[in-house]
């Protein structure tokens, strides 16, 4: 054996035989991370957006003649300025009328979309910044 590699071998081994000791403080919870789009999606410590501006879905011709009724749940993402982006559908009113009524049905998930692009949010905050944050909303068209 080289001399090199026993002065290693020398200096490694207590390494590799000691338990290993962790005299530190426990380390803090970590916070919860944003995903890796950097968005923030159901933590405990950020503080939800609230709508300001919420304007009434309208009913599509088309779907006031058939009489189709529903719920829409749109999914987006509000940004720190309380802007809604990426707004799309994530459960249809198609999805819960026969086939001769789902043109006139998609009619209003697109209303939907319409209409939520037009909100407006105090945005979402954590520890007082504001955060961009995933949100889901329902947009209800009832006939009167």
């Amino acid at each position: 054996m080289t001399p090199l590699l026993a002065l290693w071998l020398a200096l490694l081994a207590p390494l590799a035989t000691a338990p290993a000791t962790n005299n530190a403080a426990p380390a803090e919870p970590p916070s919860p991370n944003p995903s890796l789009s950097g968005l923030y999606e159901g933590s405990s410590d950020v503080i939800q957006p609230k709508i300001l501006y919420a304007p009434k879905p309208q009913f599509s011709e088309a779907a006031r003649q058939q009489k189709i009724s529903g719920t829409v749940t749109v999914s987006l993402i509000v940004d720190t300025e309380g802007n809604p982006k990426n707004v799309h559908v994530i459960k249809s009113i198609a999805d819960t009328v026969g086939e001769n009524q789902r043109e006139a049905a998609l009619t209003l998930d697109q209303a939907a979309i319409d209409t939520v692009k037009q909100y407006k949010f105090a945005p979402a905050t954590r520890d007082g910044v504001p955060v961009a944050v995933y949100l889901n909303v329902q947009v209800n068209f009832q006939l009167h």
